[in-house]
């Protein structure tokens, strides 16, 4: 975290309280997380088609 984004965090626990802002705080840090699962559970998706599929040919 750079100085900007810690003085705005320490700002924003004088406004709104130390609990609101480590959710806010979490929950940006969860999005990119929760991004790139989702990305990645749509190429498992297509893997287990592709799979299936070439499963079903061989029969």
């Amino acid at each position: 975290m750079d100085n900007s984004a810690f003085a705005t965090f320490i700002g924003g626990i004088s406004q709104v309280g130390f609990p609101i802002m480590i959710t806010l705080y979490l929950f940006t840090r969860f999005e990119k997380k929760l991004d790139q699962l989702s990305v990645n559970i749509n190429t498992l998706i297509e893997v287990i088609k592709t799979v299936i599929k070439d499963e079903s040919r061989q029969r």
